[in-house]
């Protein structure tokens, strides 16, 4: 039987009543940075179904099931792994309609990570896969480092300024960290700091940390000699005896 116009539009006013589900663009462009499957993925957004449209908090296993192709058990590794990875939190909710405290699933370490990612790194979502994939572990690996010892999130200036660093095939991650490890030593926990270190290794090939102590050794015994040619052993015992002169002599 054909279906008339009318049903037609009956029919798509139906449908929009149903709702809109938002999904973010940088979720869909970074997930795969995230460390998220495909499906873990679909979790995640039908978990935001369930919050958007259907006002539901905390989804039972066997809701979701309603709508995916895998079973219960499945979903509940997909969503314990996302927990594990520290992408999906369960949190203390309190109802006022009900009066009382309920279970509710937090989205907020998902949006943390997602934001570190897009505002330091959207560069790379137009490089080589082959190229941005290293690049991004290595970025993701030292950005924590350096978030760890600045006691606070990277600005986007200096997000950019790692990612640079990170995408240098010259500088492993092993000599980014001997940087910043030098600079939180001397008090000097600042990027500008750091790049000049960099940029002193970069100046005399050095690519490991071994030739970094080297070149530090180096530096200190050149340091040395020079001190002595420039303040030899004669003069400094001249001066010395000038306090041991007798006055009345």
């Amino acid at each position: 039987m054909a279906i008339s116009g009318n049903n037609y539009e009956l029919l798509t006013a139906s449908m929009l009543e149903c709702g809109s589900l938002v999904i973010p663009d940088i979720l869909l462009k970074f997930y795969t940075r995230l460390g998220l499957t495909e499906l873990e993925m679909m979790v995640l957004i039908h978990l935001f179904h369930w919050r958007q449209v259907e006002q539901e908090r905390f989804p039972a296993p066997e809701k979701l099931r309603q709508y995916m192709s895998v079973d219960e058990e499945e979903i509940k590794n997909l969503i314990a792994s996302l927990i594990e990875k520290k992408l999906l939190a369960v949190e203390p909710y309190y109802n006022q309609v009900l009066g009382r405290w309920q279970n509710t699933f937090s989205f907020a370490p998902l949006w943390t990570k997602l934001t570190r990612i897009a505002l330091g790194d959207y560069n790379l979502a137009i490089t080589p896969e082959k190229e941005a994939a290293p690049t991004a572990v290595k970025y993701g690996e030292l950005y924590r480092t350096f978030e760890k010892e600045f006691g606070r999130p990277l600005s986007p200036l200096e997000s950019e300024q790692l990612r640079e660093w990170c995408q240098d095939d010259r500088l492993s991650v092993e000599l980014l960290q001997e940087a910043l490890r030098r600079a939180v030593l001397r008090g000097a926990l600042n990027f500008r700091y750091i790049d000049s270190i960099l940029r002193d290794w970069l100046r005399h090939n050095i690519r490991t940390v071994a030739q970094a102590i080297d070149h530090d050794e180096q530096k200190n015994k050149r340091k040395i000699r020079r001190i002595k040619t420039e303040n030899p052993a004669g003069t400094r015992d001249k001066y010395r005896e000038l306090y041991r002169l007798n006055p009345e002599g």
